[in-house]
Order: C-alpha cells, then structure tokens, then sequence
C-alpha cells in the first residue's frame, strides 16, 4: 500500500524528514504541508507539495494517511490529538511532550481512533549506542554495574537557540538532547527503573536547563548515568561501560568502535586456590587474586544496523500488518515520566522513586 505523509510545522526538522521518506527503499511520499510562516509553506511547494495556512483545512485535504508533528514542543500535543481524531495516524518529533499528562492525552487519542500513535525517537538507531548495545548484549563486559552516557558541546549556550531556549515552548538541553539519551537507556535496559537523582542546571542560558545530570538505580543494582550540556570544552568520552568481567570507552559520537579491556575467561575462576596459604582471610578473598590477566580489544560497528529511515521503515511496516511498532505509546510516556521525575529530584534535591 502507497503512504502519504501530511507534515505539520514545516522547519529544518521536517525538511529532514522530506528527505528521508522518499528515499526508494521507504517509499513514503510527502504531499502537504501547514506552517504559519508564509516562507516555510512557499519552500514546501517549491518541492512540490501543497501547502495550507490554518491547520483545519490540511486536516480536510484527506489525501494523505499519516500526518507528522514538527513544531516547538509546546504544540505536539494538541496538534496530535487534533490529527488523530481526524482519522490519521501521527509521527511526533521528540519530546512526546510538555509532560506525562500530555502524553496520557495523545495516547487516547490514539486509542480512541484506532490510529497509530508514535515518536520519532531516530536515535535509537545512532551507530555509536548500537555499537555499545553490540558490545553488552556479546558479553564483553560481563555484567555491566554502570553505564555512562554523555553528550556535550564546546559551544557554549549557542546550543540553545531559537524556541530550544524558551521554557514556555519546552526548550532546554534535557528535552531536546536527554530525551534521547534517556530513552536509548530505557528501551535498552527494558524493565523499570527504581529510582531517579538529577543534577540539572541553567549554567548560561536563562530560561532552560543546558546542564543535567540523570542517575538511575535499577532493582538489580545498574547505575545508568546520562548527562548532557552545552559547555564541554573539553571532550569526555562519549561512553563509559563498567561490568564485572571488563570495561569499555568510547570518546566521540563518530568512533568506528569501542575499545574493550577485560578479563581473559581463563584467568578468572570462582574454585580456583587462595593465593597466600589457607586461612579464613585468604578464602574470603580469594577471587581477588584470580585476575593475573587482560585482554584489550575492538567492537566494530559491523553488523549493526544504524539507518535512521529505520524508524519510517518500521511505521510503514506495521501499517501494512508486516511489523510490529518499535517505539511504543507506552514507552513514550514511561520516558517523559523519568525526565518529570529528574526535575523533580533536582528541584528538590531528593531520590525521586518510580512505581
């Protein structure tokens, strides 16, 4: 079946996603667009759509079967209610939302159409997380106890430019950055997180957070650190991966690999004989002595699927009945209630629980 796509705000984002959908192996084609900006409508017929200033009549042309959202994130919500209960399926641009119960409101939607509801959550296929999920999930590091996740920029709070450094238009670094970061994590990890602590700042900008720091506790003792900002004039690694049997690092979005130091598996054995004699202290410390020698090495990126169309191929797929969603109503919400939580926890300087 042939997908058309309306797109709603039509920016530097949804040139992006013009661009990907008629790309030959998604095959979606891109047919209306509604925007405020009398400049943005003339570049969308420039490329050979139709374009529509109030977003009643795009909702009547009934041309397309998807409809994207990809204005400041103060308006997905209702812009996404109001595409759904017009009977179309709907893509948002990340965050879902301004909070958990926006979200709780377009799943409805959702669910009152019968329609599909979901985010573009792209970075779910960055090379370098599929990298690092290809190294835990090989059992490079054993059982990973803390996962490291960052991304800075040396450019100061030129990062936050535009609506992105508005607080009323759901700017700020942890919404636009971390909500990515955070939701890589979660569908990784896959079970709940037990307890949120954050760290989050206004170092430069004045209205929104450019600094945050995200811990979360896991039942069975996984730390997982995200922390984003816009000063790092200095480079820290990208990736951070500690486990019981060895460790990984990863300095740039761009590496090929991550570098890998761990254990060798034949000098590593729970029964083998006390180093120093036989007595108590020596047997309960006897494990220590084991680890005589490391190996260094690479995870590559072969094998790894990192195409960010991933996702239309995806949505595309599972309206035909051939796939199943990958980004999830439920995960969407469960996301944007741990970044509520996080600023909660910094707010007032406290371990913030999930149930």
């Amino acid at each position: 079946m042939e997908h058309k796509l309306g797109i709603i705000g039509f920016g530097g984002m949804a040139e992006y996603h013009y661009n990907t959908v008629r790309r030959e192996d998604i095959g979606i084609k891109p047919v209306a667009a509604f925007d405020i900006r009398p400049e943005r409508r003339q570049r969308a017929v420039d490329l050979g759509m139709k374009a529509y200033d109030n977003v009643e009549d795009f909702l009547a042309d009934g041309e397309f079967d998807i409809v994207l959202v990809a204005t400041s994130n103060n308006h997905h919500c209702r812009y996404t209610c109001m595409a759904l209960d017009a009977g179309y399926h709907v893509i948002c641009e990340k965050p879902a939302a301004m909070n958990p119960d926006e979200v709780r409101k377009m799943i409805a939607a959702g669910e009152r159409a019968g329609k599909i509801f979901t985010i573009h959550q792209n970075r779910r296929f960055d090379r370098d997380f599929r990298i690092v999920k290809k190294a835990i999930e090989g059992g490079y590091f054993g059982k990973p106890y803390l996962i490291e996740s960052r991304i800075e920029s040396a450019n100061g709070n030129g990062c936050m430019y535009n609506w992105r450094g508005m607080l009323d238009h759901g700017g700020g670094m942890l919404p636009d950055w971390g909500v990515h970061m955070l939701d890589q994590m979660l569908w990784f990890m896959g079970k709940p997180v037990k307890s949120v602590y954050a760290n989050i700042r206004k170092l430069y900008s004045e209205e929104v957070d450019d600094y945050s720091k995200v811990i979360l506790n896991y039942e069975d003792g996984t730390i997982v650190q995200v922390e984003v900002t816009t000063y790092g004039p200095i480079a820290r690694p990208r990736w951070n991966i500690y486990g019981d049997k060895g460790a990984g690092v990863m300095q740039g979005m761009g590496d090929d690999s991550i570098k890998v130091r761990r254990i060798k598996e034949d000098n590593y054995k729970e029964n083998s004989a006390p180093a120093y004699g036989d007595n108590e202290y020596t047997t309960r410390t006897q494990n220590l002595h084991n680890i005589q020698e490391f190996e260094e090495l690479e995870v590559t990126a072969e094998g790894v699927n990192s195409d960010w169309g991933s996702i239309y191929k995806n949505i595309r797929d599972t309206l035909d009945g051939k796939d199943e969603l990958l980004v999830k109503p439920e995960q969407v919400l469960y996301c944007m209630r741990v970044i509520e939580a996080a600023f909660i926890s910094s707010a007032e300087n406290r371990v913030v629980t999930l149930d």
